[in-house]
């Protein structure tokens, strides 16, 4: 055994307590966001061609879309006057472009609904993978990445259907108002207010849809309660909602914001790391968010996870503190009583070894249960402090040996 451990110690290094490899993960968030990307670029690379692929379909559709629109622009006079000798002559030119991207578009949302059932499983995967690493839990990318999409498909699918109905709903909306401007149709303030509130529409949709994924995945809610709760979060955190979301998405600007060079480095950038970026950032955003205002009402959540917090506990960064009054609730059985023994798990175990596991677990409750329901009224022995507890436990022990 000494051999084994001092080889073991030459492979592992030196033994280090719980506190010390907790101290050596980073201590705010955005230490932790660099340090997912810096330790896992080959997991984020396997991960971003992965949900590429389940991407396709949709990433297709707006590719079709955008050469529809560029033909379009060739071939329709647009930018034609009435009366001008170009040819071919249209003698209503007021708002046909505009007529023309509403046709445009609903073609598009004919097929949009087939393309986000198939972008569905790269985003409930994706994140799902995501999320662990950010927890700073180990991660299989391909294996963890299905698990999620079983986990967390049909939440992840709901949301995107509610999120591309409001989106449809928005974007004719805009090109009615387009067409009514073209013809002189309306009111021109009050059609271009109603532009302004349908864009406003998008944008809060869009950071309320990646709220409902995130939540989704880390709570188990009713898809009412993931709404409003989305909502909430996204009309409180208005200015740091629009910061992370832009920030996440920069890869994506750098493809529409102009010339060349940043075009070609953007798309690099997007078919590398681009949607595993985005989820980086934003999961680790929104577990910030998570952690500020929801992990203290949620039973067991644990706060600050993947980060080191210094003099706090792990299991929710909070330190821990026992009252003498919680010890007498109830009567607690002593450490020393064997009646109920916890089932060891064999080297090699199987289902039914962890079944009997789970079973003496139970036991032992319930045997913890029954004592103290039998002892209940002996609050006057019952210990006040954890030392009285310890010396009651060793008094139980030496009684035991004596016998």
């Amino acid at each position: 055994m000494a051999k084994k451990g001092f080889i073991a110690r030459l492979i592992e290094g030196p033994e280090r307590s719980e506190t010390y490899a907790r101290s050596t993960l980073p201590t705010n968030r955005w230490e932790l966001g660099w340090d997912v990307f810096k330790n896992n670029k080959g997991k984020l690379c396997g991960l971003n061609l992965l949900s590429l692929v389940f991407m396709l379909p949709i990433i297709i559709i707006f590719f079709m879309r955008y050469i529809s629109k560029t033909v379009n622009g060739q071939v329709m006079p647009f930018s034609h006057n009435f009366g001008s000798f170009a040819w071919p002559i249209y003698p209503m030119t007021a708002g046909l472009e505009a007529q023309h991207a509403f046709s445009l578009n609903i073609e598009v949302f004919k097929y949009i609904f087939l393309g986000v059932a198939v972008a569905a499983v790269a985003i409930s995967g994706g994140f799902y993978v995501m999320r662990n690493m950010v927890w700073a839990e180990g991660v299989m990318v391909t294996s963890d990445f299905f698990r999620g999409v079983k986990k967390n498909y049909f939440v992840v699918l709901l949301s995107l259907i509610v999120y591309t109905v409001v989106m449809m709903l928005s974007v004719l909306s805009v090109n009615m108002s387009a067409i009514m401007l073209g013809n002189n149709q309306g009111v021109a303030w009050l059609i271009i207010t109603a532009q302004v509130i349908s864009y406003l529409i998008m944008a809060m949709a869009t950071v309320m849809v990646m709220y409902m994924i995130t939540l989704g995945i880390n709570y188990k809610l009713s898809f009412f309660n993931l709404l409003r709760n989305a909502f909430i979060l996204t009309i409180a955190l208005i200015p740091t909602n629009v910061f992370f979301a832009l920030f996440a998405a920069v890869w994506f600007i750098l493809l529409f914001i102009g010339g060349q060079l940043f075009s070609i480095i953007g798309f690099f950038l997007v078919v590398i790391w681009g949607l595993s970026l985005f989820m980086l950032v934003w999961t680790n955003y929104s577990h910030w968010v998570f952690d500020k205002f929801i992990n203290d009402k949620v039973p067991g959540a644990k706060k600050n996870r993947g980060i080191y917090k210094e003099n706090t506990a792990e299991d929710g960064g909070e330190e821990i503190v026992i009252e003498k009054s919680k010890l007498k609730e109830r009567y607690i059985k002593p450490i020393t009583d064997y009646d109920v023994e916890l089932y060891e798990l064999p080297t090699s175990f199987s289902r039914k070894d962890l079944e009997r596991l789970e079973e003496t677990k139970e036991a032992m409750r319930q045997d913890s249960d029954r004592y103290s329901e039998e002892h209940k009224n002996d609050h006057d022995k019952q210990p006040e402090t954890i030392d009285d507890l310890m010396k009651e436990d060793a008094k139980q022990e030496e009684k035991k040996g004596k016998k």
